[in-house]
């Protein structure tokens, strides 16, 4: 056997993968405060997070320090088993086993790739935050945040409502923008909003190129969590089945974070269980949590339509 030849494709092929993912990354798993790779274990320790202190007056003269036992707390990540995907090439309709740079099937590969990792975002973001010195402290989403200001669509009202309560939660929206995700219903509320679409109001006009363009402070997302092709099981995380309330996420990336265990690893060869056709394989592992509770926010909006 020619271990070199092998060598070469699945470099290749590895390469080649790996650009499509370079060149065109996941829709939500980029949208994070920082991201690490990691290895080995399923847990990972990510870092100590201290609170604020306050300064008081000094008082006497000559008198004691003020002391302050600075609060702290220590974050985790935990990533779940690898995710795979083998796809089968006939040897009489490919003669040439090579995946070069811009190939269909590479491109393919990096599209299941691409929607895995931002599978693990939604999970991640609606799963556990984990704390503590062994990470075995679960940390759900915090209710206080959920903001669900009543009626039916995203509305100027609801924007408003959510900008309050982040506002109020500290969040400097000079120094990070706010990502609220949309999906195309809200995308159709938005447009439907007479002051996004009025010049006065707003920076051009958007809907003149169907534009989503940042408003109250909001740099709005697209994305479709109904598809189950996209997100799979994931897809009920914002609408329960039977439910019409949709939660969105509301965020700044910093009160995220991003593990990689594999970014994409592949093989590619015959088998000769399959009369020596060629398989492609593919792996990814990768997770998200919440790292700052106070950075986290859902946007519930009822999608009944009005009577």
């Amino acid at each position: 056997m020619d271990h070199s030849a092998e060598q070469h494709r699945n470099t290749e092929y590895n390469d080649a993968v790996s650009f499509e993912l370079a060149a065109k990354p996941g829709l939500l798993s980029p949208l994070v405060g920082s991201t690490e790779n990691y290895a080995g274990s399923a847990s990972a320790r990510i870092e100590n997070r201290f609170g604020e202190v306050d300064m008081e007056d000094s008082g006497e003269r000559l008198g004691d320090t003020n002391l302050t036992d600075t609060p702290s707390t220590t974050r985790h990540i935990k990533v779940g088993p690898a995710a795979d995907v083998a796809e089968m090439i006939d040897k009489n309709d490919q003669k040439v086993t090579r995946v070069p740079l811009n190939s269909p099937v590479a491109a393919n590969i990096a599209t299941a790739a691409r929607r895995y990792h931002d599978r693990k975002w939604l999970e991640g973001y609606f799963g556990m935050g984990w704390e503590g010195e062994q990470g075995d402290i679960a940390v759900p989403f915090k209710s206080a945040n959920i903001v669900d200001p009543g009626g039916t669509g995203l509305t100027k009202a609801k924007l408003l409502a959510l900008r309050e309560q982040m506002l109020l939660s500290d969040i400097d929206f000079e120094e990070e923008m706010p990502i609220l995700l949309i999906t195309p219903r809200q995308e159709t509320n938005l447009f439907n909003i007479e002051e996004y679409n009025n010049s006065d109001f707003q920076d051009g006009h958007p809907l003149v190129r169907g534009e989503v363009k940042p408003w109250l402070g909001f740099r709005f997302v697209g994305f479709n969590p109904d598809s189950k092709r996209g997100y799979g099981e994931a897809r009920h995380l914002t609408k329960p089945e039977g439910s019409t309330i949709r939660s969105l996420p509301a965020f700044v990336p910093s009160g995220l974070h991003r593990g990689v265990w594999t970014e994409f690893w592949g093989h590619i060869g015959p088998r000769p269980d399959k009369k020596l056709n060629i398989q492609l394989y593919g792996e990814a592992r990768s997770a998200v949590v919440r790292t700052n509770e106070d950075k986290c926010f859902l946007l519930e909006v009822d999608e009944q339509e009005a009577a």
